[in-house]
């Protein structure tokens, strides 16, 4: 049962005042690359503000997680290590960046020197392939791609999941709600795809509106999509009027 305000109004006239619980989880979250720059650094040529930091830090609170440690490290393997071993005394690790193959993605080799126990790599969805997921130190460590679209969606489809299970809820899989959708949509592809879109209540059922910004290097869709369309493997076309499943965000 999650604490709410009512459950805690509940225990508190029935004069009891304590009561055993799981904690909320606290998180690591190490941002990796050469690229990064923080909020109020004029980037340079090829570099870019570090938006996944501020995106992490945001959901985690919006999900009722605690952040333990946050880490901002260029693409170098002494200050990766230093990172890593800060992170330990979390509950759940996250990284973003250096999980692709890259002649600067270090983040595994990084992973191997502290006994990373690698559990898989690689999925086929899209976006988010290159995600990573292992044991390090004896905590779970998800290392989330570095493009702001597929750091976001690797976030909602296996952290959140992940902190949620850890904090003792029983559904801790993404509500689902079914909808019709307002135009047509194109997917196709040889992984399953994950679109961002707008759900809305429309006279008596839900509508949705996929964005029209979906690359992983974008994160404009974010900004008002509360919810994700899966679309499968082989599906080329979606017509306006489908009925269809989205994950809420």
């Amino acid at each position: 049962t999650t604490l709410q305000a009512g459950t805690i109004a509940l225990l508190a006239s029935a004069g009891i005042e304590r009561c055993k619980v799981f904690p909320r989880p606290r998180v690591a979250v190490i941002s990796t690359g050469d690229e990064l720059v923080e909020l109020g650094q004029p980037p340079k040529q090829g570099q870019i503000v570090n938006s996944n930091l501020y995106f992490l830090k945001t959901r985690l609170a919006e999900c009722g997680f605690d952040l333990a440690f946050v880490g901002n490290t260029a693409d170098d393997l002494d200050k990766l290590d230093q990172c890593l071993v800060q992170a330990l005394d979390a509950d759940l690790i996250i990284s973003t960046g250096g999980v692709s193959v890259g002649e600067k993605d270090l983040l595994q080799q990084a992973l191997e020197k502290q006994s990373f126990r690698k559990i898989f790599w690689k999925v086929a969805i899209k976006p988010g392939k290159p995600l990573l997921f292992g044991i390090l130190g004896n905590r779970p460590y998800l290392g989330l791609p570095g493009n702001p679209g597929a750091t976001a969606a690797t976030f909602e489809l296996f952290a959140r999941p992940a902190l949620e299970r850890l904090a003792g809820q029983i559904d801790f899989l993404p509500a689902k709600r079914r909808a019709r959708l307002t135009h047509d949509v194109t997917a196709g592809g040889n992984r399953q795809t994950f679109l961002w879109c707008r759900l809305d209540w429309h006279e008596n059922h839900y509508q949705v509106t996929v964005s029209k910004s979906q690359g992983s290097g974008q994160n404009r869709c974010l900004a008002d999509s509360n919810a994700m369309l899966p679309v499968t493997v082989g599906t080329e076309k979606l017509e306006a009027g489908s009925d269809v499943e989205v994950f809420m965000i």
